[in-house]
């Protein structure tokens, strides 16, 4: 372990067990300091549950700790990046997009399917635990057993996130992520908790609330009734009434799959009005009417409230759109886009005990290979030179008025049905924790495709 002055910290926030600094010299990481010194039997749990996350394929969406160091008074601090932002920040206007909540759904889960897979339970899946990274990606924090059992919270400070037999018994366990999951994305989906408190109830109210009451179902034009429909399951009472963390990554994943109905609206065009639709019973809401948080939300500029998943979302959300023009008659090729040019993330200082490995940069391309066209289907298939979270196909149909967007997680390959006849443009776009990463856009049967994202 490397020491640490305290005088060099810089406070950033405090929390219900541990307080977190800003390092000096250091501004993408920070320092989160228990009270006391990690005991050696913690210190090597710490470790275990660290060197399985950075296995994990989804590492790359987790706030990992990078390295241990002491401060001359004997506590101990954790050094992890710096996330600038928390999902309450994210919602403090209003419900985020649909599209945002989908894909958020989607990532989350996916890291704690993959945790459970291994044995890793997070044990605190809550609000303040999912951040926003500078590029506008999330990721999720403070995950792992060993802290918690070394320096128990109150339970009382995220009652309304936190699974009934959590409450009752203290046993934390894979269902109970997958609820804190279901309440984190009640809050995304309509900007407060499934249980918020009302005017005058104690926090022991809350809870009897959490153990007695189902959480109001949420309706809107803009709500899935699947995502609607999952949320309630996540958020079941009994504990084997829940969908297991890869069910609901698989249901996330056919949400995003199914992209919007024809006759919806547009969410990017319409995003904040839709959000502001989103409705539970009058009942739950405390001293907040429906009509002022509407008429907020109008009034923030909409680039004010990016939200979580900026890049993300641009690979993989319902709202993304190719503008496409078709030229019959000219070559397929087409110019690859712009593309973001991500850097890697700070390395951690050597003088400390590193656990895990630092990112490294990637470049900026995918290879998108010549279309196969099978008449009523086109493979495509395409390549990078290093894994990646999730990969999204965007086909644009001659005469649509819009792209459709595909998610297909880590797969190369995908074959897409197509109508005989038409003509087709494809880009393939990949996120990662460090940034997006387009393909060329490429046309079949004569179509050229042209135009920026």
């Amino acid at each position: 372990m490397a020491e640490i002055s305290p005088d060099a910290l810089v406070p950033r926030a405090t929390g219900p067990v541990a307080a977190v600094y800003l390092l000096p010299g250091a501004q993408t990481r920070v320092l989160k300091v228990y009270p006391q010194p990690l005991d050696r039997r913690t210190y090597n749990a710490v470790e275990v549950e660290q060197s399985k996350l950075v296995g994990l394929r989804s590492a790359a969406s987790i706030v990992r700790v990078e390295a241990l160091d002491d401060l001359p008074d004997g506590r101990t601090g954790l050094r992890m990046e710096f996330c600038p932002q928390s999902l309450p920040d994210l919602v403090a206007n209003g419900p985020l997009p649909i599209g945002d909540v989908i894909v958020l759904g989607q990532i989350l889960s996916s890291v704690l399917a993959e945790a459970h897979e291994v044995g890793l339970v997070h044990g605190g899946v809550t609000p303040s635990n999912v951040l926003e990274r500078p590029s506008g990606q999330p990721a999720l924090a403070d995950f792992g057993m060993a802290l918690r059992l070394r320096f128990p919270r109150d339970l009382m400070d995220d009652a309304a996130y936190t699974a009934p037999e959590v409450l009752r018994e203290g046993e934390l366990s894979e269902q109970a992520d997958v609820y804190g999951l279901g309440a984190v994305l009640y809050l995304a989906l309509t900007g407060q908790s499934p249980f918020p408190a009302r005017t005058g109830e104690s926090a022991d109210g809350v809870v009897l609330r959490v153990l007695r009451e189902p959480p109001p179902e949420v309706s809107g034009r803009d709500v899935p009734p699947a995502l609607s429909g999952l949320l309630m399951r996540m958020l079941a009472k009994e504990p084997d009434d829940r969908p297991e963390a890869v069910t609901v990554r698989r249901e996330f994943e056919e949400l995003l799959t199914a992209g919007p109905a024809e006759d919806e609206l547009d969410f990017d065009d319409f995003s904040e009005e839709l959000a502001a639709g989103r409705t539970v019973p009058v009942a739950t809401i405390a001293a907040k009417p429906k009509k002022l948080v509407a008429q907020k939300q109008r009034k923030e500029p909409k680039k004010s409230r990016k939200g979580l998943l900026i890049g993300a979302a641009a690979a993989v959300a319902l709202v993304a759109v190719v503008p496409v023009v078709f030229q019959p008659g000219q070559d397929d090729d087409a110019t690859p886009p712009p593309a973001p040019n991500p850097t890697a993330a700070s390395t951690t200082p050597t003088a400390s005990t590193t656990i895990g490995t630092p990112a490294t940069s990637a470049p900026s391309a995918i290879a998108l290979k010549p279309p196969q066209d099978k008449g009523t289907s086109v493979v495509l298939s395409w390549s990078f030179p290093q894994e990646l979270d999730e990969y999204a196909v965007i086909v644009a149909e001659q005469g649509a008025k819009k792209a459709i967007v595909g998610y297909h997680g880590p797969k190369t390959s995908v074959t897409v049905p197509v109508s005989p006849g038409l003509l087709y443009c494809f880009q393939i776009q990949g996120i990662d924790g460090v940034g997006m990463y387009l393909s060329a856009r490429i046309g079949i049967r004569g179509a050229t495709c042209v135009g920026q994202r």
